[in-house]
């Protein structure tokens, strides 16, 4: 008995004990997706550690010289698709000179190509907002993380069902264009919408882009009903003049697409719906 004891308590004291491994991450979303399968399947002593504190529009962010190293020199780093963070493609280039250091970027299939048409890939990016991309990349990162050494042994079956149904009875019941600050949810809303529905984006989700002459002449196209839904991102810069054309009775609904520490099943895509329903509630 005293055997059994003393091997039990070996064994704590080296679960307890075990040194942690950090994983870094280049995004805020791709920590919290890298946490999500180590929550599912129970992965021990791995913590994420997300490199670059983006402030302002993300679209407009430059990392700065510090982060730029750390994220160079990071023993382990995981990115999302270049089109999120452009900027990552030099960072990338100069790890690949240095031995010993495991990256993994998250990769456009094919198949993911083809989920939403004529959308783009900058667009497409923000995979945290179409459940879809985000449970394909689910399962490309936990095979990318077995393949550097990390013991991945259990995987659980991602949902994109559910959430996408909920918002296609909301956005069912909406009657009024939809105007939003970029492109991010453009392609999932437009997929999930019923046929007709005027939905209309300021910007795109290209680095450094601005506001199209198109993008205004469709804004006041859709001015022209006597109500429109705002979708206002915060952080993504739109001119004032632009948001200056709210009107009292149009329906604006605030929420943060780039910088949420929500957790859960897609927190974001239920917050919109929620505020969707509450909006046309009030109308």
């Amino acid at each position: 008995m005293k055997q059994i004891i003393l091997t039990t308590l070996i064994l704590f004291s080296q679960m307890v004990f075990a040194e942690v491994t950090t994983i870094f991450c280049s995004h805020l979303e791709v920590c919290k997706l890298i946490n999500l399968i180590n929550l599912e399947t129970h992965t021990q002593n791995v913590k994420t550690e997300n490199l670059v504190q983006i402030s302002g529009d993300p679209h407009e962010y430059e990392p700065a010289a510090d982060e730029i190293k750390k994220l160079i020199k990071a023993p382990t780093l995981i990115n999302g698709p270049i089109e999120l963070n452009p900027w990552i493609s030099k960072v990338k280039s100069q790890r690949i000179s240095t031995s010993g250091l495991k990256s993994v970027t998250l990769e456009f299939s094919q198949k993911d190509k083809t989920l939403y048409q004529n959308a783009s890939l900058e667009a497409l990016s923000h995979f945290w907002l179409y459940p879809r991309l985000f449970c394909s990349f689910k399962e490309q990162l936990e095979r990318k993380m077995q393949e550097i050494g990390y013991p991945i042994i259990k995987h659980q079956t991602c949902d994109f069902n559910t959430v996408e149904n909920e918002l296609k009875k909301s956005l069912k019941q909406v009657k009024f264009s939809i105007i939003l600050t970029h492109d991010a949810l453009m392609p999932l809303l437009n997929n999930l919408a019923p046929k007709g529905l005027n939905i209309i984006a300021i910007k795109g989700s290209g680095h450094h882009e601005e506001v199209s002459s198109n993008a205004v002449k469709k804004m006041y196209d859709a001015l022209k009903g006597p109500t429109v839904i705002w979708i206002i991102e915060t952080g993504i810069n739109v001119p004032s003049n632009i948001k200056s054309k709210i009107r009292n009775k149009d329906i604006v609904i605030s929420i943060d697409t780039s910088s949420n520490t929500k957790q859960g099943s897609f927190p974001l895509l239920y917050e919109l719906k929620s505020k969707l329903d509450s909006g046309m509630n009030r109308k």
